[in-house]
């Protein structure tokens, strides 16, 4: 079997079924964290920026649009059903901003664990970003697909 047909039938044929996709995006001038969320159901893409710049924000905003891009000539490929050229694409409102230069990371993962359930993230979800760091790495660690524990 070829690697394709494999990864195929174990990952791509669920896309099939997802309602969200969630891409983290790194910007390398500032060296930062950001996310993009593929909404399928909605018909809609959000980026959530925890640390928006009127500087780079262009530069984001089209880093996404090539990323849909990709994505759609992907599922064409693969012949899954989703069509995203249409869909709009914006920045989320109401995002809580970071205090420092180094918690996006942290805040990406946090924010497609509330995102997933429709849930938006609160400041409060993220005031002690060391025992979010800790909590993230014990649930890599643990997790029952690691198996180099």
């Amino acid at each position: 079997m070829t690697f394709s047909k494999s990864i195929h039938r174990e990952y791509i044929s669920e896309l099939d079924d997802c309602e969200k996709l969630f891409i983290p995006m790194h910007d390398n001038c500032p060296g930062h964290w950001y996310l993009c969320i593929i909404d399928f159901k909605n018909s809609h893409i959000q980026i959530l920026d925890s640390l928006r710049s009127k500087r780079r924000d262009k530069f984001r905003f089209k880093s996404v649009k090539t990323v849909v891009e990709f994505c759609q000539t992907f599922f064409k490929l693969y012949d899954i059903g989703k069509y995203i050229f249409q869909f709009s694409i914006d920045w989320a409102s109401s995002i809580p901003t970071q205090d420092n230069g180094w918690d996006c990371g942290v805040r990406v993962i946090k924010h497609m664990q509330t995102f997933k359930n429709g849930n938006s993230m609160t400041a409060s979800d993220l005031c002690n970003s060391v025992k979010i760091r800790r909590e993230i790495a014990s649930d890599l660690v643990l997790h029952e697909g690691n198996r180099e524990k």
